[in-house]
């Protein structure tokens, strides 16, 4: 089994690639990084590692990835509601000029 610090930094950057890819305007598939942030969290719970202040630091720059990806989603799918509505209504405009 992958140490829990390593494993940490790997979701960490895996966060900050869907981060990246949210800033692009790309969907994300979020599964993968669920797993293992469920895995890592196990295998803290069951054998907390000696190092508790470098494990720490790590568990809260995840979070903190974490929540900055949610505020990023939040802001992409505004995004795409409000293009959405734009397109609804020139749609409805270039509809009512035909009409004429």
């Amino acid at each position: 089994m992958t140490d829990p610090v390593e494993q940490l930094i790997d979701i960490t950057a895996m966060i900050a690639e869907a981060r990246d890819a949210v800033y692009d305007g790309t969907n994300i598939d979020m599964t993968e990084v669920q797993g293992l942030v469920q895995e890592v969290c196990e295998a803290i719970q069951q054998n907390p590692p000696a190092d508790g202040g470098d494990s720490h630091d790590k568990i809260l720059t995840m979070i903190t990835n974490l929540n900055l990806l949610a505020e990023e989603l939040k802001i992409q799918q505004k995004q795409a509601g409000a293009d959405v509505i734009r397109h609804a209504i020139r749609k409805g405009y270039t509809k009512d000029r035909n009409d004429t």
